[in-house]
């Protein structure tokens, strides 16, 4: 069984996309796939993943699928994925240098652990920012529920490799007019019955070179609805006390739902 599928979501990344793409090869990891969906790209992204997939330097799989959105692309790789990790990797992202090889004991420390769903690894930005202080689980390693990261009120930027058999369980919840729903429904979900192995070993690196136009970024008042579906299985889910250990990420939350409900009230009169 193939150890790792490294799934990127792309529109008009062509880019950036040779950057992951070498990333990936230089890890010299033989038990991979890279997973590629694009959301219709007409920037010649086509044409470089072929260029790529003829070097016949890793196991590529290309789909191609016309503006349904990034959870939908997410939705679809999982069907599609081999590996026994899944790992989401931006097009404009890179793994960092001989990271899986830095990984592969801790996966394989919890591979046969069915409380826990994955790794939540470190990832480093370029330029650097001087954050590292305010890392949670900074200490050491531990396993713990992602609950306690809210509860922290430190929101950092990570990267998970996830166990591909328990995260086939929660698929994203894809409605017509829905094209982005924010990760924190996810989290929000998977974490009333499972825990994370946080790993202080930097696996992905984030580049600040077009911030504002990464895939993963979009606006409250056009995708309104992921919005609405993110805040309500935030307070679903997240336990009372965890709420009132973080009261600003409460507060945000309820303001973001109620802000959510105006416009899909809003929309709905026009």
């Amino acid at each position: 069984m193939i150890k790792f599928t490294i799934f990127t979501p792309t529109y008009n990344r062509k880019n950036y996309l040779e950057r992951c793409y070498r990333s990936i090869v230089s890890q010299n990891f033989e038990s991979l796939e890279w997973l590629v969906i694009d959301d219709g790209s007409n920037d010649g992204t086509k044409e470089l993943i072929y260029k790529f997939i003829s070097e016949k330097k890793i196991d590529i799989l290309y789909i191609y699928q016309e503006n349904a959105g990034k959870q939908a692309a997410w939705n679809l790789a999982l069907e599609k994925a081999r590996g026994q990790y899944f790992i989401g990797l931006d097009s404009d992202d890179a793994l960092n240098e001989d990271c899986l090889d830095a990984v592969i004991n801790d996966v394989d420390l919890i591979s046969s652990n069915e409380s826990v769903i994955g790794l939540r690894c470190l990832s480093k930005k370029i330029p650097s920012s001087h954050d590292s202080d305010n890392n949670f689980s900074s200490d050491s390693d531990r396993i713990c529920s992602w609950f306690e990261e809210f509860a922290s009120g430190i929101y950092q930027e990570r990267i998970d490799i996830f166990k591909t058999s328990m995260l086939k369980n929660y698929y994203y919840p894809i409605e017509e007019g829905v094209k982005f729903i924010p990760e924190i429904w996810l989290y929000s979900l998977i974490s009333k019955k499972y825990n994370f192995f946080y790993v202080n070993k930097i696996v992905r690196v984030f580049y600040d070179d077009d911030s504002h136009n990464r895939l993963s970024k979009s606006s409250f008042r056009k995708h309104y609805k992921g919005h609405l579906l993110a805040r309500k299985s935030m307070l679903k889910n997240i336990p009372l006390k965890y709420f009132l250990k973080n009261p600003l990420g409460l507060i945000k939350t309820i303001l973001r739902y109620m802000q959510a409900i105006y416009y899909s009230f809003l929309f709905r009169k026009n």
